[in-house]
């Protein structure tokens, strides 16, 4: 694929030790509404509704999110006071392997109100910098956890967790995005969906992020800070 890119560094740790390698990602794809049960979608639908989110058009659904949005620094800017992060974890190709590691969607939670495709753009994908081989942990999927905490106002509570059991599996992630994209997926990090919240949303000040493999005692974590770019700007 030409055009631009942008180049991430990770650190991939297996088993047997560790590696740093340069990825060059043409562009990301989001998956959305992706719970492995209905119920499990419905909830996160009926969560956006309370927002005047509307509905999706497929269930599940991809969307495209251009190569400059994706990051892994600890601090991003936005546009609005009404932003929030979802984790996720991320499938990324790298010389036809397969790794995973954990991520934030941040969304525009005012522009979702009018384009869902348009705030995922809006704001920055935060990656994290680690990969594990999807090889090592494919046999205890469902096991891997997700958590992710935030802070509003100084105050930092639990906002996310759940098992990679509330979503798709692997292989049928992969299914779907193969059958909306017909190249190659090397480079392009794919985004699951993410899990419901424990409260509803909170547009934080500061988004923490784990994924946790519980057999093999292990995770990787990723934070950042949010600051709304309006706070500079007078409202008279």
């Amino acid at each position: 694929m030409g055009g631009k890119i942008t180049m991430l560094n990770f650190l991939v740790n297996r088993l047997s030790g560790s590696e740093k390698i340069t990825v060059q990602i043409p562009y990301m794809l989001n998956a959305g509404y992706a719970g492995r049960t209905q119920e499990k979608v419905r909830e996160h639908i009926e969560e956006l509704e309370k927002l005047g989110v509307p509905g999706p058009t497929e269930i599940p659904i991809l969307f495209p999110i251009t190569f400059n949005q994706a990051t892994l620094a600890q601090h991003i800017d936005v546009q609005g006071e009404q932003t929030s992060g979802e984790i996720e974890f991320i499938l990324l190709q790298y010389a036809g392997e397969w790794f995973m590691t954990v991520g934030s969607d941040h969304t525009d939670r005012e522009l979702e109100q009018f384009s869902v495709e348009k705030s995922k753009q809006a704001c920055s994908n935060v990656l994290a910098s680690c990969l594990w081989p999807v090889t090592e942990v494919i046999e205890h999927w469902d096991q891997i956890q997700l958590r992710a905490w935030v802070t509003k106002d100084e105050t930092r509570v639990i906002y996310q967790d759940d098992t990679l059991a509330a979503l798709l599996p692997y292989s049928v992630l992969l299914d779907f995005v193969r059958s909306k994209v017909t190249h190659n997926l090397d480079g392009i990090p794919i985004f699951s969906g993410t899990i419901a919240t424990l409260k509803g949303l909170i547009f934080a000040d500061f988004f923490e992020m784990e994924m946790l493999d519980p057999v093999l005692n292990r995770s990787i974590q990723h934070q950042y800070s949010i600051r709304p770019l309006t706070q500079f700007f007078t409202t008279k």
